[in-house]
């Protein structure tokens, strides 16, 4: 026999003897199943042992996630639908006459999409909503609303902060009257803000949650009133000074061709002045009004029970396992 198969056959051996002293035995008989059937065998006895604390935690779990779901306050969200309110009155005019305006520092119109654009980051802002919770005194309706009676039809106020026969907030800070900040305010109002823009139509989609769908409502109706106003307000002030500025560049020049340039570029001026005077919905038309919402919106109480019950069955498992493991089952 040669070297190598010496060799072979002492390997053979050592492994067979390795195989012959590990092999666990059971009724005397040796077994051929694998060390990992017999470790989830014993899983199973543990957790089978266990059952019942299982069941008793998953239980306890499912019955706070219930009382916990319940206590939660439902809010409401109304949505209103807006599309551009294109100037039609200087758009002739402001494609003939925009490189020299521009070079005039004049806007003439036209920037419509830019215009939404900034609309939806005024909206959010944080001087645009100090500006209106100051102008209609909504703090104690952002910060001091606890939930929505329903049967009556009114918000509920939290007493614990806010005196609402007196209209004051209540002491927060070594017994004195301390109101909440103008970031305070912001932080919690824009939360309950969300704007869109649909890529393909251009809609603004805007939508206010609050706890009552009433509030909810108007506020949708105020914000946008808000934003039209604001940029109104803007081009307003804007075609004034450019009609002025453009006066005097007329009385500057004595050449034909300039002056009736510069005519033309007052004219535009005039329209989006008198489109701007008489609009309502200068920026933003309204396709679909904002309702007042039937049903709440959020929270959804039983995805929370559910989640509570699932998280108590898997803490529940790990309980029995890791007990199992301290008492030697494993």
């Amino acid at each position: 026999m040669s070297d190598s198969e010496q060799r072979f056959d002492k390997i053979e051996q050592q492994l067979q003897a390795i195989a012959n002293n590990q092999s666990p035995s059971m009724y005397g008989h040796p077994l051929s199943a694998r060390s990992d059937e017999i470790d989830l065998r014993k899983l199973w006895n543990v957790f089978w042992a266990g059952k019942w604390w299982i069941i008793g935690i998953t239980f306890l779990f499912a019955v706070a996630g219930v009382f916990y779901a319940l206590s939660l306050p439902n809010m409401y969200k109304s949505n209103g639908v807006y599309v551009s309110a294109e100037a039609q009155a200087g758009a002739g005019l402001a494609s003939q006459y925009g490189g020299l305006a521009a070079i005039a520092g004049i806007n003439l119109g036209g920037g419509e999409s830019s215009d939404i654009d900034q609309a939806m980051a005024l909206v959010v802002s944080w001087p645009f909503l100090e500006d209106i919770v100051s102008d209609n005194n909504l703090a104690p309706y952002v910060l001091a609303v606890k939930e929505w009676n329903k049967k009556n039809g009114e918000v509920v106020w939290n007493s614990e902060i806010y005196d609402v026969a007196n209209k004051k907030w209540l002491a927060t800070d070594q017994d004195k009257p301390v109101e909440p900040t103008s970031y305070d305010v912001f932080n919690a109002f824009s939360k309950m803000i969300e704007i869109s823009k649909d890529s393909k139509t251009g809609m603004v989609s805007l939508s206010v949650t609050h706890y009552s769908p009433v509030v909810a409502e108007q506020w949708v109706r105020l914000l946008m009133s808000s934003l039209n106003s604001h940029f109104q307000h803007r081009d307003v002030v804007e075609s004034r000074r450019n009609i002025e500025y453009l006066k005097s560049k007329i009385t500057e020049t004595s050449i034909a061709e300039m002056q009736s340039v510069f005519y033309g570029m007052i004219e535009s001026q005039i329209q989006t002045l008198m489109l701007a005077e008489v609009s309502n919905e200068y920026l933003l038309k309204e396709v679909i009004p904002p309702k007042i919402a039937e049903r709440k919106s959020k929270p959804a109480k039983a995805v929370i029970c559910i989640l509570f019950t699932l998280f108590g069955g898997v803490f529940a498992c790990l309980f029995v396992l890791v007990r199992g493991v301290f008492k030697g089952r494993i």
